[in-house]
């Protein structure tokens, strides 16, 4: 009976819930969307307080030396890409015929001083020629005494004839002396260096002597030759480039940063600087100044139609980038081994922001040892 009972009792017996187990996709799904979210929040700060772009490169300025005068090229005195200074011989140009030049517009000078001189002989003869005005003055009185004559009846009325035609020619030859003496102070025109001849003369030597001095060209400053196109016995023609001159006095760095990354930047800001040519390293540098425009590119230079945007047809367009230029500031100017166009990254610091910058400082050092493989 007890037997009975009991499995009775084990029947009717509620069997226990099953445990539910947590499921572990559910799990690293919420974990993956809440770090999503945290990371794109840091994004969104750190892009506001330590901006970073990787479109940066170093910039130096650069001459493109064209042949100001045309000649054979007789020495060359730099070989490419070498570092050259101040001062040093980049070519030189048959001087030849320059010199022969600036001896033909001496002799122009001297031949104009000397037609000057003859121009004041001319003005002196001129000037001796008035004298008929005395002798006028003197026909003058004489005809008045034959008018006053004949008035009276002393002298028959054909000396009063006379005496007109003659006061005639002689106010004729006065004009005619004057128009002369008028005549060669024009061409004489003003004395000494103001004078035209003279000017025109010292302006055509002053011209043979800057192309004799054109011929010889030397480095305006310290840098580096690249891109040479002379040789000896060339020869060289004006304005075709000759070569390519970097100067290495002032180097920069110019970094494309977006728009929307741009609030909190200033000029003096502290920066860091990852460049590819040295692998590894961080540099210090600084804000210098933030560009106020870029171009827009709306119309095609060889059509003259319109272009379209590119990146316009989504919700969101695509930031605009303005160039920001920096300055290094390792001890002693740019760090060697940099060149022009050298590729790098930046990330600028806008303010004491610890947690920001420390981001900042470690995502700038891992570029650097990036680099390495890039």
């Amino acid at each position: 009976m007890n037997d009975i009972q009991v499995r009775r009792e084990e029947q009717g017996a509620v069997a226990p819930p099953p445990v539910k187990r947590a499921d572990p996709l559910r799990r690293w799904t919420l974990g993956t969307l809440v770090l999503g979210i945290l990371l794109f929040g840091c994004t969104l700060v750190a892009d506001r307080l330590t901006p970073y772009t990787s479109d940066a490169s170093v910039r130096s300025f650069i001459v493109r030396a064209r042949p100001e005068v045309a000649g054979r090229v007789i020495e060359v005195g730099v070989r490419d890409n070498q570092i050259v200074r101040a001062g040093d011989l980049l070519y030189r140009i048959d001087p030849t015929p320059f010199h022969i030049a600036v001896e033909r517009a001496e002799a122009k000078l001297a031949a104009a001083g000397q037609a000057v001189g003859a121009s004041t002989a001319a003005v002196d003869a001129a000037q001796a020629q008035l004298v008929e005005e005395i002798a006028r003055t003197n026909v003058r009185e004489q005809a008045a005494r034959v008018f006053e004559l004949v008035r009276v009846g002393v002298y028959p009325r054909a000396r009063s004839d006379q005496a007109q035609s003659q006061l005639q020619e002689a106010e004729a030859q006065v004009e005619r002396a004057q128009a002369k003496l008028e005549q060669a102070r024009q061409e004489l025109g003003p004395q000494g260096a103001d004078n035209p001849q003279i000017r025109e003369a010292l302006a055509a030597l002053e011209q043979a002597r800057l192309d004799l001095a054109r011929t010889t060209l030397r480095a305006p400053g310290d840098g580096v030759v690249s891109n040479l196109q002379l040789s000896n016995g060339q020869f060289a023609t004006v304005g075709q480039p000759a070569l390519t001159f970097l100067d290495t006095r002032l180097v920069w760095l110019q970094a494309f940063l977006r728009e929307n990354s741009l609030e909190y930047v200033a000029p003096g800001a502290r920066a860091e600087v990852a460049l590819d040519v040295l692998p590894g390293r961080v540099l210090p540098a600084r804000v210098e100044s933030i560009g106020w425009g870029v171009g827009e590119g709306d119309i095609d230079s060889v059509t003259g139609l319109p272009k379209t945007r590119q990146g316009g047809g989504g919700w969101l367009a695509a930031a605009q980038r303005f160039p920001v230029q920096l300055a290094f500031e390792t001890a002693g100017g740019p760090p060697n081994g940099v060149r022009y166009n050298a590729r790098a990254s930046v990330i600028v610091y806008t303010g004491d922001n610890p947690i920001a910058n420390a981001l900042g400082w470690f995502w700038i050092r891992l570029i650097a040892v990036l680099t390495y493989v890039s």
